[in-house]
């Protein structure tokens, strides 16, 4: 289905962390960039960016909400010409539900971010950056990978209305989506279901691999938790759950025709709030002045 693009934008400003933008010049006049790991946040995931061949790794690894502020001028004065790559290790967790993002890779490619604004890089952004191989974001590209990942209804029927904002303040949209809304659900496990399968996939694995394995498990999640990642068919209901399925992912690459066998639930434990992000690799460049992320 091809999408109909439309232009209504999202109400407000993006997302801000302490009651004012975040995102931009503040903190007694200094330059700072905020950036988000996000599927949902995710704690202590080591940041590096590239922005015209400048490249360094922030002091600081993202905080309990996912976030990382930044005054390196290297990103503050232009955030478009810059990549980034998020990474997880032992320590990197989501925060909704404590599950492990050991060897999560995202990325976000040139052209998204723009100054003044929320940075997020998740799985939606690294699809979006291995199918623009190298190229510059656009809205026509983000627009394909959306249909590919069996996503453009949402934007058809309107609960995507900014589809930009989709990639660039991930949270906001889908925090604007009523929880007992199955797009909700449908959104929330295709990124959840994508997050592993570029995790379990090879490197190389091509982009249609990526997006077909994807959208065959995200159907059969959908089928049995429509609300995602709440439990219930005909409503949600008050157990949250969460799902590994990198090992689904493997198995359905290798035998695509294969029924897909889902693993079973477990329980979401939130991340406890006070949880600190761990101390930043050794010989990181660029970092945040100790600003606070949380807000």
């Amino acid at each position: 289905m091809k999408i109909k693009l439309l232009t209504t934008m999202i109400a407000g400003v993006l997302l801000v962390g302490c009651g004012g933008n975040d995102n931009s010049v503040d903190n007694g006049g200094k330059n700072t960039q905020t950036l988000q790991a996000f599927d949902p946040a995710i704690i202590n995931m080591i940041v590096k960016y590239n922005c015209n061949d400048q490249t360094g790794t922030l002091t600081s690894r993202t905080a309990h909400n996912g976030k990382v502020i930044t005054e390196d001028k290297n990103i503050t004065e232009d955030p478009s010409i810059c990549s980034f790559t998020f990474t997880g290790d032992e320590n990197t967790k989501d925060v909704t539900n404590s599950k492990s993002m050991n060897k999560v890779i995202y990325t976000v490619p040139k052209g998204l971010a723009k100054k003044g604004q929320l940075i997020t890089a998740s799985p939606l952004t690294t699809y979006l950056t291995k199918k623009l191989d190298g190229a510059l974001f656009t809205v026509a590209a983000a627009t394909e990978a959306l249909e590919e990942l069996g996503l453009d209804e949402l934007v058809n029927n309107g609960s995507i209305t900014d589809i930009t904002a989709l990639f660039s303040d991930t949270e906001t949209v889908i925090n604007a989506l009523p929880k007992d809304s199955k797009d909700r659900g449908i959104l929330m496990a295709t990124t959840m279901v994508l997050s592993d399968t570029l995790t379990s996939l090879p490197q190389d694995a091509l982009i249609t691999e990526i997006a077909d394995v994807t959208t065959k498990i995200t159907a059969s999640v959908t089928t049995e938790y429509p609300f995602y990642p709440a439990v219930g068919t005909d409503t949600p209901t008050d157990e949250i759950i969460f799902l590994d399925v990198k090992e689904t992912a493997t198995n359905v690459q290798k035998d695509p025709a294969a029924d897909i066998t889902l693993p079973g639930k477990s329980p979401a434990i939130p991340v406890p709030d006070e949880t600190k992000p761990v101390p930043p690799p050794t010989g990181g460049t660029g970092g945040d002045d100790g600003q606070n992320p949380n807000g």
